[in-house]
């Protein structure tokens, strides 16, 4: 049996991995594929791990999470290849006939084993993408994440704010010019559809249908969700109609964590619906909302002017957020369990 073997951290997994991995099985009957990480990395191998087993389902590939803390340059430690080695034949239940890579350590690692390198791709023509440009720039290099785990790397932007402020009419054009989805508040399609009117029992449905609305519409965004409200919000109504609280949804609105928040001014003139009835409060709305911003530690961006000043700046500051790295908190165990609904 030909037994080939490729290692890498995939922090985080991408399709040049895939390519890898793909192209190594076609030349060996058995792959061992060890995804090696350490304690300090923000995506934890845990999350990489599971990534992979959902990626690669090939029965004939045999996937190990490796979580020695070894060195990562042979500068770091005099005995580098000899530690590698050790820790590479103790996952290999057979001899390793063939490393593959695309990196230049091949020939060296291949030397110490006692085996054959084959190069897939090492100029990277084929596949000119790295993990650590997507760590720096998700955004800049999306077609590159594989779909089904973009979701981790979309960036989440909240507008917030009073009622009528032009939340949903932003979200809106926001979507629009940037060619991806946007969540609508769940609290009005709701109470749209209620025969009867709002009652506090109301409030935590309307925070995990909203929530929900989140989680689902992320797996198809195109590197930007632009959410219309979130739980926050949800809280802030609460408080002020019932002056109660609910313990699921408040340890949310305070710990969910978002990449960007643009709270929009009450500098519009308020228009009443069926379902507005603040225009009295909007001074005292603001500072509520203001308040609770503080509260979760959440920093944002202030857009105010008219319709079109609004959309302007609020299309600058999404351009600079494209721009930014990953989000650490994203790949947090507490975050994941936050947005999972029971």
């Amino acid at each position: 049996m030909n037994h080939g073997l490729v290692l890498g951290k995939f922090y985080p997994p991408h399709k040049g991995h895939l390519n890898l991995i793909r192209e190594a099985k076609k030349q060996c009957d058995f792959l061992t594929v060890l995804i090696c990480s350490l304690e300090r990395e923000i995506i934890p191998g845990f999350l990489r791990f599971e990534w992979m087993i959902e990626l690669i389902t090939d029965p004939n590939i045999k996937l190990v999470w490796v979580q020695e803390e070894n060195p990562q340059y042979p500068e770091e430690h005099p005995n580098f290849w000899n530690i590698w080695k050790h820790t590479i034949e103790s996952y290999s239940i057979h001899p390793i006939d063939i490393v593959f890579t695309s990196e230049l350590y091949g020939d060296p690692l291949a030397s110490v084993l006692g085996c054959k390198h084959i190069p897939i791709d090492i100029e990277r023509k084929e596949f000119p993408i790295s993990a650590t440009k997507i760590r720096e720039s998700p955004l800049n290099h999306w077609n590159y994440i594989p779909e089904t785990i973009r979701h981790y790397f979309v960036k989440r932007i909240v507008l917030t704010g009073s009622e009528s402020v032009g939340k949903t009419t932003l979200a809106k054009k926001l979507a629009e010019h940037f060619k991806t989805n946007w969540i609508p508040e769940f609290a009005r399609e709701y109470l749209e559809q209620k025969p009867t009117p709002m009652e506090e029992s109301d409030f935590l449905p309307i925070a995990k249908g909203h929530l929900l609305s989140e989680i689902e519409a992320a797996k198809t965004s195109n590197g930007i969700l632009f959410l219309d409200t979130d739980l926050l919000t949800t809280k802030v109504y609460l408080e002020r109609y019932y002056r109660s609280e609910i313990p699921w949804l408040t340890k949310r609105a305070l710990s969910l964590q978002y990449d960007a928040s643009l709270f929009l001014d009450i500098d519009i003139p308020w228009e009443k619906d069926k379902l507005r009835d603040l225009g009295e409060e909007r001074e005292e709305m603001k500072t509520r909302f203001l308040e609770s911003m503080e509260e979760a530690n959440r920093d944002f961006y202030l857009i105010k002017g008219n319709f079109l000043e609004r959309e302007t700046l609020a299309i600058d500051y999404v351009n600079k957020i494209k721009e930014w790295p990953i989000n650490a908190t994203s790949f947090t165990k507490e975050q994941m369990i936050l947005r999972k609904i029971e």
